[in-house]
């Protein structure tokens, strides 16, 4: 084991989120326990707001968790997923939120799965400190808490014994990183390999879609981007600007401020999102899918491609479940 190894393990449990990303990380926890001696296994147990049964995503109970009420210092605690943070409060318990400062003033390791990032940073103890969430939620969570340092490029943050993971399935790759670290890298093996879990996924950028941001109140940039959905791929900043009777820097400024990308950034999204479907669901070449998509430059459209999406067109088609050569 580590140095640092831990004991004891609570899950806290949020209301209505995911059960998943509370019973997936016991599960694996009572996997690795299995494959140790007695002395060497941790305790771990659920925990939640109060000992009542939990509602859950979907429509799902929990129950038998411990309450948070019940005085016991925990060596880490999980915090699960809270579900889309755009279909519930945020306005999270203020005991749940004092507890989990509490516990980390006493030396706690607090680990966040996917959105619970959103109640790990409303205690505060995020503040400066590097994170990561589900990249779908990377807007509304840093206009929540501006003091996190986001970077939802990762699939996995980890600072003063605070980490983080992005993404719903994420709960497997933090924890195989707590396995790794309190029962050593032989068990983490183990303990993958017996639930089919790959060990090297460290980033979130392949799985990342292009959403534009349509919140904005600005028409006429409204209207520019509803033209760019048909006219991507021969689109240029310039004839955009001059579309809208704009000069090209005050576009590029009216266009950024509305959307939160530069005109050029947006345009290049737009056709790196339309070459990642085409390399799913075609057999056409990289040199033809980046011509197809208004590069001519296959070199500039590879390192383009690999600084976006984190790997290179090629290693792209290989992992994507939906290609046509993994079809059966």
């Amino acid at each position: 084991m580590n140095s640092t190894a831990i004991k004891s393990i609570a899950i806290f449990a949020p209301r209505g989120g995911p059960l998943t990303s509370v019973s997936g990380p016991l599960e694996m926890l009572a996997l690795a326990n299995s494959l140790v001696a007695k002395e060497q296994r941790l305790h771990v147990s659920i925990v939640s707001e109060n000992a009542q049964p939990l509602p859950c995503l979907g429509g799902l109970e929990l129950q038998g968790a411990s309450s948070i009420e019940v005085s016991r210092r925990y060596d880490c605690i999980v915090i699960g997923a809270i579900g889309q943070p755009n279909e519930r409060s945020l306005n999270f318990d203020p005991k749940t939120l004092v507890w989990l400062r509490q516990q980390h003033q006493q030396g706690a390791r607090l680990v966040s799965v996917c959105t619970g990032a959103f109640l790990l940073a409303a205690t505060g103890v995020l503040d400066g400190v590097s994170a990561t969430t589900h990249w779908a939620t990377s807007e509304a969570f840093q206009r929540l808490y501006p003091k996190v340092r986001l970077d939802c490029s990762q699939m996995i943050t980890r600072e003063n014994d605070l980490w983080c993971s992005g993404g719903a399935s994420s709960y497997q790759d933090i924890t195989l990183m707590l396995i790794r670290n309190d029962y050593g890298d032989l068990v983490a093996e183990q303990v993958a390999k017996l639930m089919l879990i790959d060990l090297d996924r460290i980033s979130q950028l392949k799985y990342m879609h292009f959403m534009p941001s349509r919140q904005h109140q600005d028409t006429v940039i409204h209207q520019v981007q509803d033209a760019l959905e048909q006219q991507w791929k021969h689109a240029s900043v310039a004839g955009l600007a001059e579309g809208v009777h704009l000069s090209e820097r005050q576009f590029k400024r009216r266009f950024k401020q509305a959307t939160g990308k530069a005109p050029l950034e947006y345009l290049q999204a737009l056709r790196i999102e339309q070459a990642k479907r085409l390399l799913s669901k075609s057999n056409d070449s990289v040199e033809q899918i980046a011509l197809s998509v208004g590069y001519e430059d296959v070199r500039f459209f590879r390192k383009l491609f690999k600084r976006t999406v984190g790997v290179a067109p090629s290693e792209y088609r290989d992992q994507s479940v939906f290609h046509l050569s993994g079809r059966r």
